[in-house]
Protein backbone atom coordinates (compact mmCIF):
# COMPACT_ATOMS: atom_id res chain seq x y z
CA UNK A 1 0.00 0.00 0.00
CA UNK A 2 3.15 2.01 0.91
CA UNK A 3 4.14 1.49 -2.56
CA UNK A 4 1.50 2.42 -3.97
CA UNK A 5 0.72 5.91 -2.54
CA UNK A 6 4.25 6.85 -3.25
CA UNK A 7 3.81 5.87 -6.93
CA UNK A 8 0.73 7.82 -7.29
CA UNK A 9 2.20 11.08 -5.61
CA UNK A 10 5.68 10.92 -7.67
CA UNK A 11 2.97 10.30 -10.95
CA UNK A 12 1.21 13.35 -9.49
CA UNK A 13 4.60 15.46 -9.32
CA UNK A 14 5.74 14.96 -11.97
CA UNK A 15 2.51 15.60 -14.35
CA UNK A 16 2.00 18.77 -12.78
CA UNK A 17 5.23 20.05 -13.29
CA UNK A 18 6.05 18.55 -16.47
CA UNK A 19 2.86 20.24 -17.79
CA UNK A 20 3.90 23.63 -16.82
CA UNK A 21 7.81 22.67 -18.37
CA UNK A 22 6.50 22.22 -21.49
CA UNK A 23 4.28 25.04 -21.37
CA UNK A 24 6.99 27.59 -20.81
CA UNK A 25 9.02 25.55 -23.21
CA UNK A 26 6.25 25.80 -26.18
CA UNK A 27 5.80 29.43 -25.31
CA UNK A 28 9.27 30.55 -25.27
CA UNK A 29 11.65 28.00 -27.42
CA UNK A 30 8.42 26.17 -29.74
CA UNK A 31 8.42 26.74 -33.29
CA UNK A 32 4.86 28.44 -32.44
CA UNK A 33 6.29 30.77 -29.62
CA UNK A 34 2.48 30.90 -28.60
CA UNK A 35 0.30 29.54 -25.21
CA UNK A 36 -0.69 26.14 -25.98
CA UNK A 37 -1.85 23.59 -24.03
CA UNK A 38 1.26 20.55 -24.25
CA UNK A 39 0.37 17.02 -24.45
CA UNK A 40 -2.73 14.96 -25.32
CA UNK A 41 -4.99 15.52 -21.90
CA UNK A 42 -7.11 18.75 -21.41
CA UNK A 43 -5.86 19.54 -18.15
CA UNK A 44 -2.24 20.41 -16.46
CA UNK A 45 -0.83 17.22 -16.17
CA UNK A 46 1.41 15.18 -18.70
CA UNK A 47 1.43 11.60 -18.19
CA UNK A 48 4.49 10.79 -19.52
CA UNK A 49 6.29 13.40 -17.22
CA UNK A 50 4.65 11.40 -14.24
CA UNK A 51 5.88 7.67 -15.36
CA UNK A 52 9.35 9.71 -16.27
CA UNK A 53 9.44 10.73 -12.58
CA UNK A 54 8.68 7.29 -11.44
CA UNK A 55 11.72 5.44 -13.36
CA UNK A 56 14.14 8.39 -12.45
CA UNK A 57 12.87 7.91 -8.73
CA UNK A 58 14.21 4.13 -8.65
CA UNK A 59 16.40 4.60 -10.71
CA UNK A 60 18.49 7.23 -8.57
CA UNK A 61 17.75 4.82 -5.61
CA UNK A 62 19.88 2.29 -7.02
CA UNK A 63 23.42 1.96 -5.09
CA UNK A 64 25.34 2.82 -8.17
CA UNK A 65 27.17 5.76 -8.89
CA UNK A 66 25.76 8.70 -11.41
CA UNK A 67 28.52 7.67 -14.07
CA UNK A 68 27.00 4.27 -14.18
CA UNK A 69 23.43 6.02 -13.84
CA UNK A 70 23.36 8.53 -16.71
CA UNK A 71 23.64 5.99 -19.75
CA UNK A 72 20.60 4.26 -17.56
CA UNK A 73 18.36 7.45 -17.74
CA UNK A 74 19.15 8.11 -21.53
CA UNK A 75 17.93 4.83 -22.19
CA UNK A 76 15.07 4.08 -20.55
CA UNK A 77 13.96 8.13 -20.80
CA UNK A 78 14.45 7.81 -24.38
CA UNK A 79 12.89 4.67 -24.42
CA UNK A 80 9.67 6.13 -22.70
CA UNK A 81 9.42 9.10 -24.93
CA UNK A 82 9.87 6.55 -28.12
CA UNK A 83 7.73 3.99 -27.13
CA UNK A 84 5.05 6.29 -26.07
CA UNK A 85 4.72 8.73 -29.44
CA UNK A 86 5.05 5.22 -31.52
CA UNK A 87 1.65 3.85 -29.76
CA UNK A 88 -0.63 7.25 -30.52
CA UNK A 89 1.09 7.18 -33.68
CA UNK A 90 0.62 3.43 -34.65
CA UNK A 91 -2.94 3.36 -33.15
CA UNK A 92 -4.91 6.73 -32.83
CA UNK A 93 -3.20 8.17 -35.83
CA UNK A 94 -2.00 11.23 -33.64
CA UNK A 95 1.67 12.42 -34.01
CA UNK A 96 2.08 14.30 -30.58
CA UNK A 97 5.65 15.92 -30.60
CA UNK A 98 7.34 16.11 -33.93
CA UNK A 99 11.49 16.13 -33.93
CA UNK A 100 11.38 15.49 -37.55
CA UNK A 101 13.31 19.27 -38.03
CA UNK A 102 15.92 18.04 -35.69
CA UNK A 103 18.94 16.38 -36.80
CA UNK A 104 19.45 12.62 -36.60
CA UNK A 105 15.95 11.86 -35.47
CA UNK A 106 14.07 8.70 -35.25
CA UNK A 107 10.55 8.92 -36.90
CA UNK A 108 10.53 12.48 -35.59
CA UNK A 109 9.72 10.65 -31.96
CA UNK A 110 13.37 11.24 -30.74
CA UNK A 111 16.40 12.96 -31.27
CA UNK A 112 20.04 13.54 -29.45
CA UNK A 113 18.97 17.27 -29.15
CA UNK A 114 15.75 15.87 -26.56
CA UNK A 115 17.62 12.79 -25.11
CA UNK A 116 20.53 15.51 -23.88
CA UNK A 117 17.04 17.45 -22.19
CA UNK A 118 16.16 14.28 -20.94
CA UNK A 119 19.34 13.03 -19.18
CA UNK A 120 20.22 16.87 -17.84
CA UNK A 121 16.77 16.61 -16.23
CA UNK A 122 17.36 13.06 -14.64
CA UNK A 123 20.93 14.56 -13.51
CA UNK A 124 19.35 17.38 -11.94
CA UNK A 125 16.77 14.67 -10.29
CA UNK A 126 19.30 12.64 -9.17
CA UNK A 127 20.79 15.71 -7.32
CA UNK A 128 17.99 18.36 -6.23
CA UNK A 129 14.96 16.42 -5.99
CA UNK A 130 15.85 12.68 -5.56
CA UNK A 131 17.52 13.55 -1.44
CA UNK A 132 14.56 15.50 -0.36
CA UNK A 133 11.97 13.07 -1.83
CA UNK A 134 14.26 10.23 0.00
CA UNK A 135 14.03 12.35 2.90
CA UNK A 136 10.63 13.26 3.18
CA UNK A 137 8.34 11.37 0.95
CA UNK A 138 7.51 8.94 3.82
CA UNK A 139 6.22 11.40 6.58
CA UNK A 140 4.54 13.05 3.61
CA UNK A 141 2.50 9.77 2.63
CA UNK A 142 1.08 10.32 6.38
CA UNK A 143 -0.66 13.64 5.97
CA UNK A 144 -4.27 12.61 5.53
CA UNK A 145 -5.05 15.99 4.04
CA UNK A 146 -2.25 15.43 1.01
CA UNK A 147 -3.66 11.82 0.91
CA UNK A 148 -6.82 13.47 0.02
CA UNK A 149 -5.42 15.83 -2.30
CA UNK A 150 -3.47 13.45 -4.55
CA UNK A 151 -7.43 11.19 -4.57
CA UNK A 152 -8.64 14.51 -5.77
CA UNK A 153 -6.18 14.64 -8.50
CA UNK A 154 -6.71 11.10 -9.80
CA UNK A 155 -10.81 11.79 -9.70
CA UNK A 156 -10.74 14.67 -12.27
CA UNK A 157 -7.56 13.07 -13.85
CA UNK A 158 -9.23 9.79 -14.70
CA UNK A 159 -12.55 11.55 -16.14
CA UNK A 160 -9.78 13.47 -18.56
CA UNK A 161 -8.58 10.44 -19.57
CA UNK A 162 -11.92 9.04 -20.68
CA UNK A 163 -12.70 12.17 -22.25
CA UNK A 164 -9.14 12.65 -24.17
CA UNK A 165 -9.62 8.69 -25.00
CA UNK A 166 -12.79 8.99 -26.79
CA UNK A 167 -11.54 12.24 -28.66
CA UNK A 168 -8.75 10.10 -29.47
CA UNK A 169 -11.20 7.46 -31.30
CA UNK A 170 -13.31 10.08 -32.89
CA UNK A 171 -9.92 11.65 -34.58
CA UNK A 172 -8.59 7.27 -35.18
CA UNK A 173 -12.11 6.59 -36.98
CA UNK A 174 -11.68 10.07 -39.04
CA UNK A 175 -9.05 9.38 -40.26
CA UNK A 176 -9.27 5.68 -41.47
CA UNK A 177 -12.61 6.89 -42.85
CA UNK A 178 -10.47 9.03 -45.08
CA UNK A 179 -8.93 6.05 -47.01
CA UNK A 180 -5.65 7.81 -47.10
CA UNK A 181 -2.47 7.07 -44.91
CA UNK A 182 -1.75 9.85 -42.81
CA UNK A 183 -1.60 10.88 -38.93
CA UNK A 184 -3.33 14.17 -37.37
CA UNK A 185 -0.16 16.67 -36.02
CA UNK A 186 -2.10 17.20 -32.38
CA UNK A 187 -0.52 20.59 -31.66
CA UNK A 188 -0.43 21.75 -34.73
CA UNK A 189 -4.09 20.83 -35.38
CA UNK A 190 -4.94 23.07 -31.80
CA UNK A 191 -3.07 26.05 -33.09
CA UNK A 192 -5.29 25.85 -36.51
CA UNK A 193 -8.01 25.82 -33.92
CA UNK A 194 -6.99 28.61 -32.00
CA UNK A 195 -6.56 30.46 -34.68
CA UNK A 196 -10.00 29.94 -36.09
CA UNK A 197 -11.45 31.35 -33.06
CA UNK A 198 -9.05 34.36 -33.09
CA UNK A 199 -10.17 35.38 -36.22
CA UNK A 200 -13.95 34.92 -35.32
CA UNK A 201 -14.47 32.07 -37.43
CA UNK A 202 -15.42 29.64 -34.34
CA UNK A 203 -17.46 30.94 -31.63
CA UNK A 204 -16.07 29.65 -28.59
CA UNK A 205 -12.53 27.15 -27.51
CA UNK A 206 -10.77 27.02 -24.47
CA UNK A 207 -6.58 27.02 -23.40
CA UNK A 208 -7.70 23.36 -21.53
CA UNK A 209 -10.28 22.84 -24.33
CA UNK A 210 -9.54 23.04 -27.77
CA UNK A 211 -11.99 20.65 -29.14
CA UNK A 212 -14.89 21.83 -27.02
CA UNK A 213 -18.05 22.47 -29.13
CA UNK A 214 -16.62 20.65 -31.63
CA UNK A 215 -19.67 17.87 -33.24
CA UNK A 216 -18.62 15.05 -35.46
CA UNK A 217 -19.33 16.42 -38.10
CA UNK A 218 -17.30 19.77 -37.15
CA UNK A 219 -14.07 17.92 -36.31
CA UNK A 220 -14.53 15.75 -38.81
CA UNK A 221 -14.46 19.27 -41.29
CA UNK A 222 -11.38 20.56 -39.09
CA UNK A 223 -10.11 17.52 -39.69
CA UNK A 224 -10.23 17.52 -43.68
CA UNK A 225 -8.84 20.79 -43.54
CA UNK A 226 -5.74 19.73 -41.70
CA UNK A 227 -5.72 17.06 -43.64
CA UNK A 228 -4.95 19.29 -46.79
CA UNK A 229 -2.69 21.10 -45.12
CA UNK A 230 -0.63 18.16 -44.06
CA UNK A 231 -0.99 16.10 -47.60
CA UNK A 232 -0.76 19.30 -49.67
CA UNK A 233 3.22 20.05 -49.75
CA UNK A 234 3.48 16.16 -50.18
CA UNK A 235 1.68 16.05 -53.19
CA UNK A 236 3.98 19.16 -54.47
CA UNK A 237 6.63 17.27 -54.02
CA UNK A 238 5.27 13.91 -56.10
CA UNK A 239 4.18 16.12 -59.16
CA UNK A 240 7.93 17.36 -59.20
CA UNK A 241 9.41 14.05 -58.95
CA UNK A 242 7.01 12.84 -61.95
CA UNK A 243 7.95 15.64 -63.94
Amino acid sequence: MELIIKMTFLFMCGTIFGWCIELLWRRYFGLAKRWINPGFLNGPWLPLYGFGTIVLYFLSSLKITIVCLIPIFIVSLTALEFFTGLFFINFFKIRLWDYRQNKLNIMGLVCPFYTLLWTLIGVAFYYLIYPMLKENLISLLFRYDLVFFVGIFFGVFNVDVVVSFNLANRIKMSVIDSGQKWHVEYEKFKIELRDRFEQGIKNRTHFLLPFNGESDLLLNKRLNEHREKILKPIKRIKSKIRK
